[in-house]
């Protein structure tokens, strides 16, 4: 079953003609690698992810063979060159990073993504930073924050596309709760850091 977040990126950027085929995408936090199978599948798109889950990324190797690329790895140490994707998408995963270690991972992000490309973000969306227990794993808190705003502004170089809030639960309604806020948000790449006028 696809998710949210790639349907809405199917429709938007392939719907709006945005992002063609023969492109370059990676999936940071992409489990074993089902929604990536989709974006080959159906786009013809050149599929890589990064998964911390040395079971999952087994798993996702052995059932898509050479169909995508998975390696085990974090965020915060991307084993790719510069501008080296079309896309980047990052699924309920930021959430989870330490945040010493959050500066590290949204600058290697940027660096992966070529200028003129796109970044989707899936993870919770609340108007303040919130620290949560995690319900799945004691050891590892959640933190709960607007992580597509983070690349608005300096030193990243974006602009938002597109973004739709709806209920952790899986409702597409908007949540009053603030803890239960997630959103997708499309993020274009600037071709260029500064523009001359003339």
């Amino acid at each position: 079953m696809l998710d949210y977040l790639t349907i809405l990126l199917c429709v938007r950027l392939m719907g709006g003609g945005y992002v063609t085929k023969d492109k370059k995408v990676l999936e940071v936090g992409c489990c074993y690698g089902y929604n990536l199978a989709y974006l080959e599948s159906r786009y013809d798109f050149k599929c890589y992810g990064i998964e911390p889950s040395k079971k999952a990324v087994s798993y996702g190797n052995q059932i898509f063979k050479d169909k995508i690329i998975i390696k085990q790895g974090t965020a915060d140490e991307l084993t790719f060159e510069d501008n080296f994707f079309d896309v980047v998408i990052v699924g309920t995963c930021l959430c989870q990073v330490d945040r010493i270690l959050l500066a590290k991972t949204l600058t290697e992000i940027d660096r992966v993504l070529i200028n003129g490309g796109f970044l989707v973000i899936n993870d919770f969306d609340t108007p303040f930073p919130c620290r949560r227990d995690n319900r799945h794993n004691t050891a590892t808190p959640v933190f709960k924050d607007n992580y597509g705003e983070m690349f608005l502004h300096r030193p990243y170089n974006y602009s938002l596309v597109e973004k739709r809030t709806y209920d952790f639960g899986g409702s597409l309604a908007f949540p009053v709760d603030v803890q239960e806020r997630v959103s997708t948000q499309i993020l274009y790449k600037e071709k260029e850091m500064y523009y001359f006028f003339q």
